[in-house]
């Protein structure tokens, strides 16, 4: 895991806060949500949200301004959780070396705030729920849950990435999703897609949901285009199925 250094500012109760991690010599934006009624005198469950390739950047806002970000600053989910959300950096992608950034910030959160380790899920939308995939997968043991929201786990032929020795185990085309799903056998997950999805084939989940079988929940938004994330997050309850998962 690369090198972290936190740079932390006073704590607020409820809303965006406004964090910077330093991953491998460069500093990194992101934001945590703290719940209205946060209290560091009990544990709290966690959420690691991987945002979409419209989110990347540098600012540290954008990713809390679609999928999730919305959803909890209207108070639909309800979302008793403290929520990490990192930001992948331009033209990189959540399925290569800046899922390191991730990491590096959800362990900063991890140890400023009163987080219950038994209780960290991820979710992520597009991009980041092929970030979904990989991080559940790769590290399988830190997760009570997983929710990946219309996310390739096949890289499509039109997208590059960077090189990355550490995915070795992952496997290039058809071996992936078969990589991935062994490693998944003992968690808990819900796929959520669109029947619709012009920009990630719908296939995509609904290979996982077969290769998981009743080990997972498939969620399918029948005429839903790519924008599977509002219906999942505001209408299916998927934020607090991720809240109620334990770490056995």
């Amino acid at each position: 895991m690369a090198l972290v250094v936190a740079m932390s500012m006073s704590i607020s109760k409820g809303g965006f806060l406004e964090r910077s991690v330093t991953v491998y010599g460069a500093a990194h934006e992101y934001r945590v949500w703290l719940p209205a009624n946060y209290d560091r005198s009990r544990s709290w469950p966690a959420i690691l949200f991987l945002h979409g390739s419209g989110e990347r950047g540098s600012d540290g806002v954008k990713p809390t301004q679609a999928g999730l970000g919305p959803v909890l600053a209207e108070g639909v989910a309800g979302a008793e959780a403290i929520v990490i959300f990192p930001q992948c950096p331009e033209n990189e992608h959540w399925v290569g070396p800046a899922r390191e950034i991730a990491m590096a910030a959800l362990d900063a959160a991890e140890k400023e705030f009163s987080i219950d380790r038994r209780r960290v899920s991820i979710t992520g939308i597009s991009m980041g729920g092929a970030g979904t995939w990989v991080l559940a997968a790769e590290y399988p043991q830190r997760w009570s849950a997983a929710a990946p929201i219309c996310g390739w786990v096949v890289r499509p032929a039109s997208l590059t990435t960077i090189p990355d020795n550490k995915l070795s185990w992952l496997g290039e085309g058809e071996d992936r999703p078969q990589s991935i799903a062994r490693r998944l056998d003992a968690l808990p997950v819900w796929i959520l897609h669109g029947s619709a999805d012009t920009v990630v084939p719908v296939s995509e989940s609904r290979r996982m949901a077969s290769l998981l079988g009743a080990h997972a929940a498939y969620t399918e938004f029948a005429g839903v285009g790519h924008n599977a994330w509002d219906p999942a997050y505001r209408k299916t309850g998927v934020v607090a199925w991720l809240v109620r998962q334990r770490r056995r």
